[in-house]
């Protein structure tokens, strides 16, 4: 069985929720590890422990699925439900949103942001002229500098991501999204050394600034690229290397960054098909904010993709394509309700996930908006982090608010 039509021959039911359908499918434990959706109702033991939280895409516990389904026979469960939930609509998202966000608060401001962007437009025109000069490591090192402090004030800016509007300024755009990320991994990995995250931040700037020398056709081209112009997009490292040293960037920890964030654990990356941790750690983390950047983008030839569903991806290919431990650290920051995540609790209300569970995945803290017959406004944000709250839990995964509207106020 590989996808829910094949399920619904099982049995499949239909509930009405408030505002929609969701089809619940009723899968038997032996058939799970071929499965897909997203579970419906909380799986527990005899005494009550959850073994598969409800809310959750079943792809997350692939690697593990033999091994749980081993624990529910033993425990006497013989089905499992799951469900493929209906997306609320764009005007319901964004109404939720709205009320959500409407205080206005802001963890890294749109014009700071903006600034760092243009900032990057400008050094990139500048190597696309061959106007190479320290002017270029000033630039980056004022705008890292500005960036650790936010982090080290408030590590949760990581998630006060842009919202790419425009192809042609992708790579200034993404480039900000990973250094943000990739310096929030980084003083998770190693916390409080200042001195080496502004170092990571400002490598993670540069990382792609070697696409400043590759034709903006084949940057944007809309489609997969022909094995010519993959030959030419596999120099951007090599490149951007060049080009650092040029300005007159020699730290290591930067050079690491713009020369290996393409190179994979299996060693099957580029440009030295590095394995293992033969890959320097800064490059390893910045490869999985990389990614994860270029999977949550919206772009002219593709959409955008929730936060939750490229941590799957990035979880999936965890010990082929990125460092496992790093990209546990991922799963561990966003949780498996990444924050933006639209979720109904299980006394009604709903709310947007602010910030992720820590080790505790399922349980992450929820700004709440009233409950789903009445959504009315509050005066007060109301906040609740469910590890206090053990009664409560998470029914039900509504959808994800894009980068687009959620701003730069992810707490």
């Amino acid at each position: 069985m590989n996808d829910l039509a094949e399920q619904e021959l099982i049995v499949t039911e239909t509930q009405e929720t408030e505002g929609s359908n969701r089809h619940v499918v009723k899968v038997p434990v032996d058939m799970l590890v071929n499965s897909t959706g997203v579970i419906a109702r909380d799986v527990k033991t005899k005494k009550g422990a959850v073994i598969l939280p409800a809310g959750v895409d079943i792809a997350l516990f692939e690697t593990s699925m033999s091994t749980i389904a081993n624990r529910m026979e033993k425990e006497g469960i013989s089905h499992v439900y799951l469900e493929v939930p209906q997306q609320l609509s764009d005007s319901e998202i964004n109404q939720i949103i709205e009320r959500v966000y409407s205080d206005g608060s802001e963890l890294i401001s749109k014009e700071k942001a903006a600034d760092v962007i243009k900032g990057l437009g400008s050094m990139f025109q500048n190597i696309r002229e061959d106007d190479i000069s320290s002017e270029i490591t000033t630039s980056a090192t004022n705008m890292s500098a500005d960036l650790t402090e936010d982090l080290i004030r408030n590590p949760q800016v990581a998630f006060s991501l842009g919202k790419v509007q425009d192809a042609d300024e992708y790579t200034f755009v993404h480039s900000f999204n990973v250094a943000v990320l990739t310096g929030y991994l980084a003083n998770r990995l190693r916390s409080g050394e200042r001195d080496f995250l502004q170092r990571v931040i400002m490598g993670s700037l540069l990382h792609d600034m070697g696409k400043a020398k590759i034709s903006l056709d084949i940057l944007n081209k809309p489609g997969p690229l022909t094995g010519p112009e993959f030959a030419e997009m596999k120099r951007h490292p090599n490149l951007g290397i060049s080009m650092a040293l040029k300005s007159g960037v020699t730290d290591p920890v930067i050079i690491e960054i713009i020369g290996g964030h393409h190179e994979k654990w299996s060693g099957r990356g580029y440009p030295k098909g590095l394995k293992g941790p033969d890959i320097p750690e800064t490059a390893r983390i910045a490869a999985v904010a990389d990614v994860f950047d270029a999977l949550t983008a919206k772009r002219v030839y593709k959409s955008s993709m929730s936060s939750r569903n490229a941590i799957t991806i990035i979880l999936k290919d965890s010990g082929a394509h990125f460092d496992p431990k790093v990209a546990r650290e991922l799963l561990v920051s966003l949780g498996l309700y990444p924050p933006g995540s639209i979720v109904a609790l299980s006394d009604g209300r709903i709310g947007i996930v602010i910030s992720g569970g820590g080790k505790d995945l399922v349980r992450p803290i929820v700004l709440l908006q009233g409950n789903g017959k009445d959504q009315k406004k509050s005066d007060v944000p109301d906040f609740l982090d469910l590890k206090s709250a053990p009664d409560i839990c998470i029914a039900q995964f509504l959808g994800h608010g894009e980068k687009r509207d959620l701003g730069y106020i992810l707490a």
